[in-house]
């Protein structure tokens, strides 16, 4: 309703500023909202207007300011319609502006990577360990402590928090750190928990607080469409108790390194040598049924089981002893017993490097390769159809061709078709190249956020209050993978800016949130495009639906000219500091024609294939 106000409140202003205004406005109504029957011009402008409901009355004054620059600025400030005026200098919003249509040019390289070379002692660094049986059993206990918790709400909220001052304010925090911390406490051990809520001595249960916050942490690097509420909140609640005002209350860092395979491996002096052993490669491979008879595939299986038995012997420090204990190996204190060992056996056996452990770091770096062919392969296949649907320079029949222009069909930039090709291209490319990094990403992303040295500023961003903190890591790291993709593509189109720490991207967490999205909506529509020829072949009925788009291949090119021009035409917000062609805009687009799928006219033929939206299970 507010909001509302604000929209009615502007279109007030524009009736009162220039009566040319007026008049435009009506052309806009007339042409997007509700055109007037031939013969009947609409007379009464101001009375049509009133007559429009929420959405077209949004649409309407968005395109009227975007007219005339200096009344939206007025507006937006008059009415509070946005903070993102006092955020964004008008010098910064003219170079955006200025950016959408830069070319840069660069030497063309070769893409010299090749999966058969991997630097495993490079990879092995930030590839974290797979959980083991008993590490599950607190992963449940971190995930429900913060799916259940209200940690941010109290915090973050537009409530009282916000404006306390900062004494009481750190008063609220240590109540809702504690009250985390005790809860999760009882939920482990009854006893333990209650003799905590007497004592509060909350650094005598340090190491078990900082296992169970790692395997949250770790748990979530390896399953990025898990704990998707959760994990937010642990990073904030993290983020908290690092204040050295906090910390100093609670006697204790809550926060420990990720458990990496490179970390595991350090423990015996040979440890790291099985990462330059070539039957690495054979152990941790994966085995792909297509092409393969069912012998070769058998075939590979032995020899894949064979080489992890071999490695696992040949570099632990221990051979296996006994298959289950009581506990994990890592971390002894977590027994279910949860009771300290002062046994010099078990505590000389936790520095050695047991064959288990060994064979837990080999499968851990196959679950990498798993992660990285589920993630990118839905950028490969669509690079691929479209070198292969599309020519680079010719755009062909109009209904294939992928140029676009400003203001038709919502797009917000204007494209040749050889342009639009270029520009769809370095953008998978791109979206490849980060989810080949997204582990060193995830890495630097957690470093930045858990940085003492740059706090976070609690900012209205004009999507409610959002802690904006700079990012430093992860602009560089972004900034080093967009030279390597310009190198591999011979130049680059459009804006170069990476938004991080600003209100389009406020924090290295909505950063890596937004490209663990990537494969969730090409994933769907490449296993559309896939299946169309199968749904075809099903039925008479299906193969003549099928037929009235012109056919299989003609139906998957209109599907993928309409992606390829309209998920990537500038779309998505009303400026070029939001949207565009700047890095972050480009997946702003993406989302938007994925917001607009179920309009589209090929959308029975997504339902058909088993489509159940970009989102899994949780709609569209």
């Amino acid at each position: 309703q507010a909001l509302a106000s604000g929209w009615r409140a502007a279109l007030g202003q524009i009736r009162r500023g220039r009566s040319g205004m007026a008049d435009e406005a009506m052309a806009v109504e007339q042409e997007d909202v509700a055109p007037a029957p031939p013969g009947k011009p609409v007379n009464d402008c101001f009375a049509a207007i009133d007559a429009l409901d929420e959405a077209a009355l949004r649409k309407m004054v968005a395109a009227v300011l975007r007219k005339c620059p200096e009344r939206r600025l007025k507006i937006a400030k008059d009415n509070q319609l946005t903070t993102e005026l006092n955020m964004v200098s008008e010098e910064a919003r003219q170079k955006a502006v200025e950016d959408q249509y830069k070319e840069v040019k660069a030497s063309l390289h070769a893409d010299s990577s090749n999966s058969d070379d991997i630097d495993f002692y490079e990879r092995a660094k930030f590839v974290p360990m797979r959980l083991t049986y008993d590490e599950r059993k607190y992963l449940r206990l971190i995930d429900s402590t913060m799916h259940v918790s209200q940690y941010t709400d109290h915090m973050d909220g537009a409530g009282a928090a916000s404006k306390m001052n900062p004494a009481r304010k750190l008063a609220l925090q240590m109540k809702q750190l504690c009250a985390i911390l005790t809860g999760m406490q009882v939920a482990h051990s009854y006893e333990q928990g209650q003799l905590l809520m007497q004592n509060r001595d909350f650094n005598s249960k340090a190491g078990f607080f900082q296992t169970v916050l790692e395997i949250g942490r770790r748990y979530k690097i390896l399953n990025p469409e898990r704990m998707r509420d959760s994990y937010g909140k642990l990073m904030y609640f993290l983020q908290d108790s690092r204040k050295p005002e906090v910390r100093e209350l609670l006697e204790f860092d809550s926060l420990v390194p990720i458990r990496s395979v490179y970390e595991t491996l350090q423990k015996s002096s040979r440890g790291l040598e099985m990462l330059e052993d070539p039957q690495l490669r054979t152990a941790t491979m994966e085995i792909m049924p297509e092409g393969k008879n069912r012998t070769q595939i058998q075939r590979e299986i032995r020899a894949k089981e064979a080489a992890i038995k071999h490695l696992a012997r040949t570099y632990c420090s221990v051979e296996r002893r006994r298959k289950h204990q009581g506990g994990f190996r890592g971390y002894p204190f977590l027994r279910s017993s949860y009771a300290e060992s002062d046994s010099d056996e078990d505590a000389k056996h936790n520095e050695e490097l047991t064959e288990d452990e060994v064979e837990q770091c080999i499968y851990s770096l196959g679950d990498h390769s798993t992660y990285l062919r589920f993630n990118r392969e839905p950028c490969d296949r669509l690079i691929q159809l479209l070198k292969e649907y599309f020519h680079p320079t010719e755009p062909g029949p109009p209904e294939f061709s992928l140029a676009i222009e400003e203001g038709v069909a919502g797009a917000r930039l204007s494209h040749s078709h050889q342009r639009q090709y270029t520009f769809v291209l370095q953008s998978m490319s791109l979206w490849r190249e980060v989810l080949d990094n997204m582990f060193q990403l995830w890495h630097l992303a957690e470093e930045d956020l858990l940085d003492e040295d740059h706090a976070y500023s609690l900012t209205d961003t004009g999507q409610g209050l959002q802690r904006v903190q700079r990012s430093q890591r992860s602009v560089v790291a972004m900034q080093k993978i967009l030279s390597t993709v310009q190198r591999k593509v011979g130049g680059w189109i459009g804006s170069s800016t990476v938004h991080l720490g600003d209100h389009n991207v406020p924090n290295a967490l909505m950063f890596i949130d937004k490209y663990i999205q990537v494969p969730r909506f090409l994933g769907p529509l490449v296993l559309t495009l896939d299946k169309i020829p199968q749904l075809s072949e099903s039925s008479d009925g299906m193969k003549e639906f099928i037929n009235s788009f012109g056919g299989v291949k003609v139906l998957q090119k209109r599907i993928l000219a309409d992606f390829f021009r309209h998920a990537f035409d500038g779309s998505g917000a009303d400026n070029f500091f939001d949207a565009g062609s700047c890095i972050d805009g480009r997946l702003t687009s993406a989302w938007n024609w994925c917001s607009s799928i179920e309009q589209k006219p090929y959308f029975s033929v997504f339902l058909l294939t088993g489509f159940s939206g970009f989102d899994g299970k949780e709609g569209f």
